[in-house]
């Protein structure tokens, strides 16, 4: 019987403590409506159509992470020129070589044509290119972690720009997947070609970090090739990228993740990514000339990034000081101490 009440009285704890978050929930959206105004800002959850398990409303994406936004003086700057890295080794130049000639096959296989391409023969592209260049930093960023855990030891800051830079790459994806209706066929292509990917570049990593940091550099030299060849198609009056793309409107979720205003264009989308594919050459051209326990020399511009992420917040999401409230937006109370 003893036994039995123990367990009975266990199984009411639990019951409670799981029941304790949703009441919570419930409150906290309610004390929310009543004052703040912060109920409505987005939340970031996939829309889907079932409910979610809580009962959190799934309207709009908001920007979890921190990125750079990229300064007019820096777009230009930084696509003033386009450094090419000349291979040495052996390794590199069969990687830059092989790089040259997939991507050869892949304009034929396409049917781009440089100086005056279709829009549906580069969304192909962009897609292709996105959903391949967002693999290296998180198998980097994984591999390195795993590392060290199990060396016991500092990483020294490199894991954060791989998250970073993994994380880049994917918005650029999904960017592009809100701004142009993907077929199956597109799908199907980036569907096999990540696995393809994935299978050579997780063992490269493995055997030779520098030589696969070196891969990624050659590939954005590409990328930025790419974005610049597009931006100047864009501004050039005649072409077909001109005529279908120059008035474009930015998709919202670009906007949110530049911290772009409301009148911003798919043209000053294409520049962030055009710019974000530089920092991205520059960072792995880096890292493949640096030893595995050397520090991050990137470090300090993710703090700055930071800052003016939480400063872009505060003024987007009507943020009111709770230095002086409680959780549910009340007037804290003072300490009473006992007498």
């Amino acid at each position: 019987m003893l036994s039995r009440n123990i367990v009975q009285r266990r199984a009411s704890v639990v019951a409670t403590r799981f029941a304790q978050p949703a009441r919570l929930l419930r409150v906290t959206r309610s004390a929310l409506a009543q004052g703040s105004g912060l109920n409505n800002a987005p939340l970031h959850f996939r829309n889907s159509p079932q409910p979610h398990p809580l009962g959190v409303e799934k309207p709009l994406w908001v920007n979890p992470t921190v990125n750079h936004v990229w300064s007019e003086d820096e777009v230009k700057e930084r696509l003033a020129t386009q450094p090419r890295h000349t291979p040495t080794l052996l390794s590199e130049k069969i990687l830059n070589y092989g790089i040259k000639g997939l991507y050869w096959a892949f304009n034929k296989a396409t049917g781009y044509v440089a100086a005056d391409p279709t829009p549906n023969s580069i969304i192909t592209r962009l897609l292709f290119l996105e959903s391949i260049a967002g693999v290296p930093g998180m198998v980097a960023a994984q591999h390195r972690h795993f590392a060290s855990l199990r060396n016991m030891s500092r990483d020294y800051g490199w894991i954060h720009t791989l998250l970073e830079e993994a994380e880049n790459e994917r918005m650029h994806l999904l960017t592009f997947i809100h701004a142009f209706e993907v077929t199956s066929l597109q799908r199907a292509v980036v569907f096999g070609m990540q696995f393809g990917w994935a299978g050579f570049f997780i063992p490269l990593y493995v055997l030779s970090p520098r030589t696969a940091h070196r891969s990624v550099g050659y590939i954005e030299e590409m990328a930025v090739y790419t974005y610049s060849n597009i931006i100047q198609l864009m501004d050039t009056p005649g072409t077909k990228l001109h005529e279908a793309w120059s008035t474009k409107e930015a998709p919202e979720i670009a906007k949110v993740y530049w911290r772009m205003d409301d009148k911003a264009t798919f043209m000053d989308v294409i520049k962030q990514i055009a710019v974000d594919e530089t920092n991205h050459r520059d960072v792995n051209h880096t890292f493949a000339e640096m030893q595995w326990h050397d520090v991050n020399p990137y470090v300090n511009k993710h703090i700055q990034d930071a800052g003016k992420a939480y400063d872009y917040w505060k003024s987007k999401n009507d943020a009111v000081e709770g230095k002086n409230l409680d959780y549910l937006m009340n007037e804290k109370p003072e300490p009473k101490p006992q007498s």
